[in-house]
């Protein structure tokens, strides 16, 4: 599989280069040159280039994971919420047109008039998962417009409730095809088996089949307040297939040399370092618990080797007491941490949260204790069970709805650190837990949380059908939750 780095290595060269969504529906696959084989590989990549990196940063800021160092500037629009129209856009919104959203909506057409299925499925899985992380950002996406290349150059843009409803459907559809593999056994079949180009599963389709199911509690665990009529018949037929991940969805294909490394650590730590340190708001809770992630989490301090945070938006009040990022403690990341996905802890929480809602109260627990250990095993932490077993301070409680889903999201949140904060972002919007985090001083909101990124400059410049621009502070569809 390493032989896939090479192309960890062009998505990051090629993220200097600025396109409009004009030049992103000109698909880069040309079928008379192009297969599912190659195309795959590039496709999984280019969403783990900025699920993994950019979109990282933005979640680990504003899930206060992660805080703007002192003696460093890089990333206070992150800790003002001032981020502007020209940020997050061809590196990152532009990218995923360009890249997994094209390379997918190619295997899809081809593979459909092959009927190739298993190609088909993991394309539908890695574009649909796209898409909502996209949706779940703006709002608004192009969406059944997008991807047509000359035939519609200023695509309109779709509602996030809509591209939820599509999405569904495009993956019962894929699940419901025959994934019989064509062999001289089978000669009638038409799948075809799929190995190490297959970043995530290695051609496993029984582990996409459980991802594609774990994508769609996601989508329905995100309309339990806005839409519970659709959330509940979802949810509820899910947990009686009862077909999850019981395991990671995650990219490995990194190594320790420049230009292959995991995208976070490429980009925060090794080129634009000294400015990202531990969030007080994270680090404290673990402290003050004696949670055995803290050390695995963060990194003490250069100076004195302390196991210090820094209140977000503190950059400036907070310099003289912790001068640059050598008195502050920092995330722990590496060179080859895995892109995730899922996380064996995500799935756990999810099914803990949909079972609080649609299922068993007895299995919430049991999925959020299996939830906690599958934490810690991913951080390499010592399991602690007398943290949540009776009488410890993570125990599940005994009563209170809302006293249970702060439980599990809170939990969630502490999981979710260094590798999958974007989400732990998308739980708090959603449910406002955890329900201790803090408006940074330096905001220019108006003292409000950001909810959204803005629409992108370059779609607003080229596509007239762009939607009116709305402050960063403005809630997305599915975040009706009376808080």
């Amino acid at each position: 599989m390493k032989r896939y780095i090479f192309l960890l290595i062009i998505l990051v060269q090629g993220t200097s280069c600025s396109k409009s969504f004009l030049d992103i529906n000109e698909s880069p696959n040309d079928p008379a040159t192009s297969t599912s084989k190659l195309v795959l590989p590039s496709g999984i990549a280019s969403s783990a280039y900025v699920m993994g990196g950019w979109y990282q940063l933005l979640g680990g800021f504003w899930a206060q994971h992660w805080a703007q160092s002192t003696g460093a500037s890089q990333w206070t629009d992150w800790e003002d919420y001032s981020l502007q129209s020209d940020q997050y856009d061809t590196r990152q919104f532009g990218q995923l047109y360009s890249g997994v959203l094209s390379d997918m909506e190619y295997i899809r057409k081809e593979t459909s008039k092959t009927k190739d299925w298993t190609y088909y499925l993991v394309a539908t899985c890695i574009q649909s998962y796209t898409y909502q992380v996209l949706a779940d950002l703006y709002d608004n996406i192009p969406f059944t417009e997008a991807l047509k290349g000359t035939e519609n150059f200023t695509p309109k843009w779709d509602n996030g409730s809509l591209v939820y409803d599509s999405l569904i459907a495009r993956i019962d559809f894929a699940l419901s095809q025959d994934f019989t593999i064509k062999s001289s056994s089978n000669p009638l079949a038409t799948s075809s088996e799929i190995g190490e180009e297959d970043l995530l599963f290695q051609g496993d389709i029984d582990s996409w089949i459980q991802f594609a199911n774990t994508l769609k509690l996601k989508i329905y665990l995100r309309q339990v307040y806005a839409r519970p009529a659709i959330a509940k018949p979802g949810i509820e037929a899910l947990l009686t297939e009862d077909n999850f991940l019981l395991d990671d969805a995650k990219m490995t294909a990194f190594a320790s040399e420049q230009d292959k490394r995991n995208p976070a650590y490429e980009t925060f730590v090794d080129r634009l370092a000294g400015n990202i340190v531990a969030s007080a708001t994270l680090l404290d809770t673990l402290k003050a618990i004696g949670d055995p992630r803290l050390t695995k989490i963060f990194v003490p301090s250069v100076t004195g080797k302390l196991m210090v945070g820094l209140k977000n938006g503190h950059y400036k009040t907070d310099a003289a007491i912790f001068p640059n990022i050598k008195n502050l403690a920092t995330p722990n990341l590496g060179p080859v941490d895995p892109v995730y996905f899922f996380s064996k802890a995500e799935c756990n929480f999810m099914l803990a949260e949909a079972n609080l809602w649609y299922g068993s109260d007895a299995d919430a627990k049991s999925y959020y204790e299996m939830g906690i250990q599958a934490s810690m095993d991913k951080f390499g932490a010592t399991n602690k069970p007398s943290l949540y077993e009776a009488g410890g301070v993570y125990e599940y409680p005994s009563s209170g709805f809302e006293n249970k889903q702060k439980t599990i999201i809170t939990q969630k949140w502490i999981a979710s650190a260094n590798s999958q904060s974007l989400e732990a972002f998308f739980d708090q919007n959603r449910t406002g837990y955890p329900n201790f985090l803090v408006i940074s001083p330096t905001n220019v909101t108006g003292g409000k949380f950001p909810k959204r990124l803005i629409y992108p400059d370059s779609e607003r410049k080229s596509n007239p059908n762009t939607p009116t621009q709305v402050p960063i502070y403005t809630k997305v569809w599915w975040d009706t939750k009376n808080l």
